[in-house]
């Protein structure tokens, strides 16, 4: 695997093996290793959120599009609802995404190798570990964005037409998948305009074609959109640019801080390098291959690092962009591999996927066991913990009130409730009147909820009570609960009855036009 190390070493040994072999058994190791871990941990409120859109499909929804959403609907009609079923697409997807950033880089650089220490940087990386064991938006983003990757680089290669209508695909369900899948454009077409081997295609009936391909499979985002007044669309860009932070530069440095974290240190700094050198020696040699990387990988950090002077940004939205650069850092390390001769230098680029890979397990073992002793406040995991214990407790007053419906004041908390009381009930949405969050019901539900007692689910401390109490002749507290992760108290949950529901907490939520069932 690694034919500049000099000395015997295990590395060293494995430059006898095949690549795709070792590749191969990467694969199956990780997809068996999240598997198991998929299997022993509760969902977080997101994925059950995603899960409620699997019940009612629609062309999109309003936080995003629908792809996800499709693929938990076809593996729980497979395989039924658990939590690994769930997650299972985004496992199956990691997969994928393997092997085709092995084969990107492999082709980009000519170069077995530098496939595989691709492969292995991306699985070494905890952006990539969390999204491929739960279920979210990021994996069908990642699945289509190494796709279109893989697409360009062999139709640069091949010149065959077929690649230019993969691409053209990729980009479209990309685009169904999540909207940072725009931001990919700009790199792709920089490669077609500014190189010979791609302004060939621009004279060509193919690229507008393609083009085509790429808006019809966009189509379910659109038409929804055209349908509820481009909500979504509109969502998204106010969520983009209109939420100021008081102190842009910690802001940033907090940005900057989660990607050393989420991506492990020494990756990040070779990503970052092979990204610039990627630009530089695509543009110098004439490589566009080499240039892809770079273009599509380093103005997508440098988008989110601005925008995180004005809003709040997300450790996992720039996740896309360190494809290109844990591929460009491989190729680039093979293609300069006789100039790096200094051994700190090759200890480091060892060292990157092993301590990566150290940062994976441990949390890996941390979600399917919550053993490590990390505090509640700094441990984003903790959001796995107690959710079926406070839907025993739930199903416990419903007991007590027979007749009573679920009612909750977040989203999050409507989908795990749903999905852990028995017989998945709803769990109907505070404030939803007008806004399409929770798809799992509709007017209809609504209407027959009237005088009807309420179990209202609710966090501690917030002041959403006195709003509900508007909606209901009383309210009266029946328990708390406290939510625990391995063996810490997380949060604090309250129980109330809400007795002889008025109307008005819930009408008109169901006002836009799905796509889906009535």
């Amino acid at each position: 695997m690694l034919a500049f190390v000099s000395n015997p070493t295990p590395w060293s040994k494995m430059a006898k093996l095949d690549p795709p072999i070792v590749l191969a058994a990467l694969i199956v190791a990780a997809a068996l290793l999240r598997a198991t871990v998929a299997g022993h941990s509760l969902l977080s409120g997101d994925e059950a959120y995603y899960w409620l859109w699997s019940r009612r499909l629609q062309l999109s929804y309003f936080d995003h599009p629908g792809m996800l959403a499709w693929w938990i609907a076809t593996s729980t009609w497979a395989f039924g609802s658990s939590e690994l079923a769930i997650r299972l697409p985004s496992i199956l997807s990691a997969a994928v995404v393997s092997w085709l950033v092995f084969d990107t880089a492999r082709l980009a650089f000519e170069d077995t190798r530098a496939g595989l220490w691709a492969a292995v940087w991306v699985n070494a990386t905890i952006l990539f570990g969390a999204s491929a064991v739960t279920a979210t938006p990021d994996a069908p983003l990642l699945l289509f964005w190494s796709t279109a990757l893989w697409a360009l680089i062999r139709l640069l290669r091949t010149g065959r037409p077929v690649w230019i209508y993969v691409l053209g695909a990729a980009l479209g369900l990309g685009f169904v998948s999540k909207y940072t899948m725009v931001l990919i454009a700009p790199g792709v077409l920089a490669v077609f305009v500014l190189f010979a081997s791609g302004r060939v295609w621009l004279r060509r009936p193919h690229f507008y074609l393609a083009i085509a391909l790429a808006m019809a499979c966009t189509s379910p985002v659109l038409v929804w959109n055209l349908l509820n007044d481009w909500v979504s669309f509109r969502k998204q860009l106010a969520h983009s640019f209109d939420t100021p932070v008081s102190n842009p530069l910690k802001s940033m440095t907090t940005f900057a801080a989660t990607q050393v974290g989420v991506v492990t240190p020494l990756i990040l700094g070779f990503c970052l390098w092979g990204m610039g050198w990627s630009l530089w020696a695509g543009w110098r040699r004439d490589r566009p291959e080499w240039f892809l990387m770079g273009a599509c990988s380093a103005p997508v950090l440098l988008f989110f690092g601005q925008h995180s002077l004005g809003g709040l940004v997300q450790p996992h939205w720039a996740g896309p962009a360190y494809l290109g650069g844990s591929m460009a850092a491989a190729g680039g390390w093979m293609a300069l591999e006789g100039r790096l001769s200094r051994p700190w230098l090759r200890t480091l680029f060892r060292a990157a996927p092993a301590l990566g890979g150290g940062m994976v397990l441990a949390v890996y073992f941390h979600m399917a066991t919550a053993l490590l002793p990390l505090s509640a406040r700094v441990d984003p995991l903790s959001r796995l913990g107690g959710w079926d214990v406070l839907a025993h407790a739930v199903e416990d007053e419903a007991t007590r009130h027979p007749g009573a419906f679920v009612y909750v004041q977040k989203h999050e908390v409507s989908g795990l409730m749903t999905y852990y009381l028995r017989g998945h009930p709803k769990a109907f949405l505070a404030g939803s009147a007008g806004v399409p969050r929770i798809p799992s019901y509709d007017a209809s539900d609504v209407a027959g909820l009237v005088g009807r007692d309420a179990i209202f689910v609710i966090r501690t401390g917030t002041y959403a009570v006195k709003d509900a109490s508007q909606y209901f002749d009383k309210m009266t507290l029946l328990r708390g609960i406290d939510r625990s992760w391995g063996g810490r108290v997380i949060d604090r949950y309250e129980i109330w009855l809400g007795e002889a529901y008025r109307r008005g907490a819930f009408e008109d939520q169901d006002n836009l036009k799905g796509g889906g069932p009535n």
